[in-house]
């Protein structure tokens, strides 16, 4: 078939498949922009649409498809959805967005240069649309995993700080007996505080003495009369 049919055949059905995605700018240049699905959770949950798309110009050789068409992309970025996504499992909101950026363009671009070599002297810009949507939404796939490995690893990181915190001192001989000979000193100390207080609460005070006459320097009249009183008492008349 003549290339230049082969290429009028292609750009028809490729309207027919693309017709509110794809520009045509000539017979020979056109666009055609694929929306990017979000990444998923680990549980399985769609998280929230970045509402990218991937935008693909292509423009045929002259010798296409025996030759490889011309393809330059660039990203398309719409408006963002104002409603978080829940996750499927427990309903949790991914806050954060997972895009492309112009570094991940590279590695698309490689991809689609070797699907068009793959594809040489065939029709190949469909091939290529496929490729192209499956290796960019394995790259957004991929920083979503890498990004919950992350905050994986920062609450493993918070954990084992808590755990640590109740774990202590790991016991060896030389700590051990460190441990002991304080705890020991602690306790001699106390059983002396206690043994002084013992012996300060038991020693009259200076006032007591005096009032109890137990220093032989007070013994009233009072006394004189009570001890005279008591004789009395004890003497019969027979």
């Amino acid at each position: 078939m003549d290339p230049e049919e082969e290429r009028a055949q292609e750009l028809e059905l490729l309207q027919s498949m693309y017709p509110d995605e794809m520009t045509v700018l000539s017979p020979a240049v056109f666009t055609i922009s694929t929306h990017l699905e979000p990444p998923t959770s680990s549980s399985g949950g769609t998280l929230k649409s970045s509402n990218q798309s991937l935008l693909v110009r292509v423009e045929y050789t002259e010798n296409y498809p025996e030759t490889a068409p011309v393809i330059e992309l660039s990203l398309e970025q719409g408006a963002v959805e104002t409603d978080d996504a829940e996750d499927g499992n427990n309903g949790k909101v991914f806050e954060e967005l997972i895009v492309l950026d112009n570094s991940d363009l590279g590695a698309l671009n490689e991809k689609a240069r070797q699907e068009a070599e793959d594809n040489l002297g065939f029709p190949s810009v469909f091939a290529i649309m496929s490729s192209l949507k499956d290796q960019a939404e394995a790259i957004l796939q991929g920083k979503q995993a890498e990004r919950e490995r992350q905050r994986e690893a920062k609450i493993r990181e918070e954990e084992e700080k808590e755990q640590a915190k109740f774990r202590g001192t790991l016991v060896n001989r030389e700590n051990f007996f460190d441990w002991r000979r304080k705890f020991k000193a602690e306790i001699a100390a106390l059983v002396n505080k206690d043994g002084k207080d013992e012996e300060t609460r038991k020693r009259p005070t200076g006032r007591e003495i005096f009032e109890k006459g137990l220093d032989g320097s007070r013994h009233s009249d009072e006394d004189d009369d009570e001890s005279l009183q008591q004789g009395v008492k004890n003497v019969s008349i027979s």
